[in-house]
């Protein structure tokens, strides 16, 4: 594999998207290179604190009833 290959697959290695394949093929990358190995580790660094940082709001009840009405009636 190459840096340019791996570079692409990382994001989704992050989110558990990978086959088997794909996911043994980065590791052996990125255990023999540095470069993505660093660049790798600071994309998870990254998500996590996206994901400590993200605000979840509850949607009010008017608007999910007002979804559920639209969705009942397109069906």
């Amino acid at each position: 594999m190459n840096c340019n290959k791996a570079m692409v697959l990382m994001s989704a290695a992050i989110d558990g998207e990978l086959s088997a394949k794909e996911e043994e093929e980065l590791a052996q990358h990125l255990a023999e290179c540095p470069a993505c190995r660093a660049e790798f580790q600071d994309a998870k660094k990254t998500k996590i604190i996206i994901k400590e940082r993200i605000v979840r709001f509850k949607a009010p009840s008017t608007l999910i009833e007002s979804i559920t009405r639209l969705t009942t009636i397109t069906s």
